[in-house]
């Protein structure tokens, strides 16, 4: 983005052509580098918990690309959701982020400073990452336009295990949400593998014996809420089905199956990332082409991670009634 007819609120100048310009990844406000470094934090830092975005003046946002449609009127592209926007509007009116804080999405054509995931809770140090860099082969600007949501946290985890070559990086949302988070992220393949194996080990384990456990706690519950039974025949009942090797199989794979999905999710996103933008360069004969096709083939699936939701819940119920017969 062209930054010549804004100011930095540090110091109050306004930006030349040879100024070395950083931008705040939260909010988008330009400052200059030395004045960023000076102040320790972005000048609004602020207004960032009230949700705080930069927007450009009415001169400079002239000078963003902007489409014209067949009616005459002029739109952009939301950088994070994708969705067109008249272009006179400075936040998207789908999701809220701001649209004008670069020309080519969530990363601007200056370096920018990125928190250290190493050391997130201090804020002060970063490593430099320019959207010139590349990760996989593709630029740093390209694979966060198609990661979109979040991209600033993913970014340095791929842009590490680039230089370092380690396939292992642990991702939290993986580990908790599995198999869910692969559908969020747009990977059905492996996503499907795991639910798969785990509905295996699912059958695997609805053996006669534990089918009559479970049978006689739930019968034994009932007699509870009745005043039949006392809590402590509850309770022992309880304990006799914690012994069954069964309950043991499924909680050591349900253990195992979401630490390989923490361990290697970061590692199957970057690999999906990848090709996936190397496929749509291949495939896209304009910029304008490729950039739309960042944007809806990459980004995150809430409906898929929904159906998922509910396709493995409703599999595993069939499962288990067909089993128990």
């Amino acid at each position: 983005m062209n930054y010549l007819k804004e100011k930095c609120l540090v110091c109050q100048k306004g930006f030349s052509e040879n100024d070395d310009i950083v931008v705040c990844p939260i909010c988008g406000t330009p400052h200059h580098r030395a004045c960023y470094e000076a102040e320790g934090h972005c000048k609004n830092e602020a207004l960032h918990s009230n949700g705080f975005e930069w927007t450009p003046s009415e001169d400079t946002r002239e000078n963003e690309p902007v489409k014209t449609v067949n009616d005459g009127h002029q739109i952009v592209f939301c950088p994070e959701c994708g969705k067109e926007n008249p272009a006179s509007e400075p936040v998207c009116l789908n999701c809220g982020a701001r649209l004008y804080n670069n020309s080519q999405g969530s990363f601007t054509q200056q370096p920018i400073m990125l928190p250290n995931m190493q050391n997130q809770q201090f804020s002060t140090p970063v490593i430099e990452i320019s959207p010139d860099d590349t990760i996989g082969g593709n630029k740093v600007s390209d694979t966060a336009e198609y990661i979109q949501m979040s991209a600033n946290r993913y970014i340095p985890k791929f842009y590490r295990m680039e230089k370092t070559g380690k396939k292992i990086s642990f991702n939290w949302a993986s580990f908790i949400f599995s198999p869910y988070w692969f559908f969020f992220r747009k990977m059905h393949v492996i996503g499907f593998i795991i639910m798969l194996v785990s509905l295996l080990i699912t059958g695997a384990c609805t053996t006669d014996r534990m089918v009559k456990a479970s049978n006689d706690y739930y019968q034994a519950v009932q007699q509870y809420m009745n005043e039949e039974i006392s809590a402590q025949e509850v309770e022992a009942i309880s304990a006799e089905i914690v012994k069954l090797p069964e309950v043991a199989i499924l909680s050591f794979s349900g253990l195992a199956i979401k630490l390989f999905c923490g361990f290697f999710g970061n590692y199957f996103y970057k690999k999906k990332v990848i090709n996936d933008i190397k496929d749509i360069k291949e495939k896209t004969a304009s910029p304008e082409e490729y950039r739309i096709s960042l944007f809806k083939r990459g980004g995150i699936s809430g409906l898929m991670c929904g159906l998922s939701i509910l396709g493995y819940y409703c599999a595993e119920q069939i499962l288990t009634m067909l089993l128990a017969k």
